[in-house]
């Protein structure tokens, strides 16, 4: 790639990022109904990208997992922890053609808890946990994306996994995890966090689970050999391909939720 076409992929990224960042932040902000819409209707396309990328089409089964990763994270306000039920139920039509059509119906299921999962934890998170918690993942999640992406391109060396993502360096990762961690401190002590240490440490986790994520879906792409997951954003490629941090990193704040049992003030 020539140096004048990295530079339009950086301005496609940095002009996409100023479009969408201050509309999912003002979801983040309004809470139940518009965060939870927000977030069905995100799953719904990346139910969409996933099972393009394992089927080339929708079809039946596609049509299924989107419906059930929208609906998961909607009932969450009613339901609570039953709506862990909704995506597990979308298993059972991928599973029973795995005789027939063998491995692709199994991904199909995966795509299931995949995207489901992760969905209601973020629903979850934001009602019980308020947009603190959101907002503080949202960033450490970004932080670590952005600064591997410039850690990486500006230092170069060693190659992290150059089988399943050629581009991505150690010197990205290490830039991308220390700078979670420092970004998640500076934002929790805005917003009246006490437990820094904690908090730098949960940050520094979350920056390798987030990288972790990223490279999943590096792998996932490349076991059906596409590029990106698709050409919804500008510059980024599919919402899977942007996502994929916050995906993996969700769950692990849900989680750290529940144990402590409130979020960003009260840890």
């Amino acid at each position: 790639m020539g140096e004048a076409t990295r530079r339009d992929a950086l301005r496609l990224r940095i002009v996409s990022a100023l479009v969408l960042g201050p509309l999912v932040l003002a979801a983040v902000a309004l809470g139940w109904p518009w965060f939870d819409l927000l977030v069905a209707g995100c799953a719904a396309v990346m139910a969409w990208e996933w099972s393009t990328v394992c089927c080339g089409r929708r079809g039946r089964r596609g049509a299924i997992l989107i419906v059930v990763v929208t609906v998961a994270p909607l009932m969450v306000e009613p339901l609570g922890a039953w709506s862990l039920l909704v995506p597990v139920a979308g298993l059972l039509p991928a599973l029973y053609r795995v005789r027939v059509e063998h491995s692709r119906p199994l991904w199909m299921a995966a795509g299931s808890l995949y995207i489901g999962l992760p969905a209601i934890a973020m629903a979850w998170v934001r009602l019980e946990a308020g947009w603190e918690t959101v907002l503080w993942l949202f960033i450490v999640v970004w932080t670590t994306d952005i600064a591997a992406y410039a850690f990486g391109r500006q230092i170069g060396g060693p190659r992290l996994w150059p089988r399943v993502s050629p581009k991505k360096t150690w010197a990205g990762l290490i830039g991308g995890v220390v700078s979670a961690g420092v970004a998640g401190t500076l934002v929790a002590l805005a917003l009246g966090a006490s437990a820094l240490g904690a908090v730098l440490a949960f940050g520094l986790v979350l920056g390798i689970v987030s990288q972790g994520g990223d490279l999943f879906e590096s792998a996932f792409k490349r076991r059906f050999r596409v590029k990106d997951s698709g050409d919804l954003i500008p510059g980024h490629g599919g919402l899977l391909d942007r996502a994929d941090g916050l995906i993996a990193a969700t769950p692990v704040v849900a989680l750290a939720v529940l144990l402590m049992q409130g979020g960003l003030t009260t840890w």
